[in-house]
C-alpha cells in the first residue's frame, strides 16, 4: 500500500508536467518475463527507502529551475493533502465499520 502510495506522487509529477523526474518506491519486487528484479528500479536491491530522482540538461537556466522547483513544491504540498485526506476517510471508514460491527454483537446478545 505503501509503495502505491510513493508512486502515486510520481504520477502526479507527470501529469503537472514536471519532466525528467522518477521516483522510486522501497523494496519493489516486478517479475519480467520470469525474472525477478528485487529493488526494481533502483540503484541497490534493498535501498533504505523511497526516493525521486530529477534530471535536468546542461544549460537550465534559473528561470527554469525555478519553475520546476515551483511545480515540485505544488506538487509535492498536493500529494500530502490527498494522502491526509486519504487517510482520515480511511480511520472513519475503519471506525464506522467497528460501530456495525458491534451493533451486530448487540442485537445478537
Amino acid at each position: 500500500e505503501q509503495n502505491k502510495q510513493i508512486t502515486k506522487f510520481g504520477s502526479m509529477l507527470f501529469t503537472r508536467c514536471v519532466s525528467g523526474t522518477r521516483v522510486v518506491a522501497k523494496n519493489e519486487t516486478k517479475t519480467i518475463s520470469g525474472h525477478t528484479f528485487v529493488g526494481f528500479g533502483s540503484s541497490h536491491d534493498s535501498y533504505s527507502h523511497a526516493y525521486m530522482t530529477a534530471a535536468c540538461a546542461v544549460g537550465l537556466g534559473e528561470a527554469e529551475m525555478n519553475e520546476f522547483f515551483a511545480r515540485l513544491d505544488k506538487s509535492l504540498k498536493d500529494y500530502c493533502a490527498k494522502r491526509d485526506k486519504d487517510r482520515k476517510r480511511r480511520a472513519k471508514k475503519s471506525a464506522q465499520d467497528v460501530d456495525e460491527e458491534m451493533s451486530k454483537v448487540a442485537i445478537s446478545a
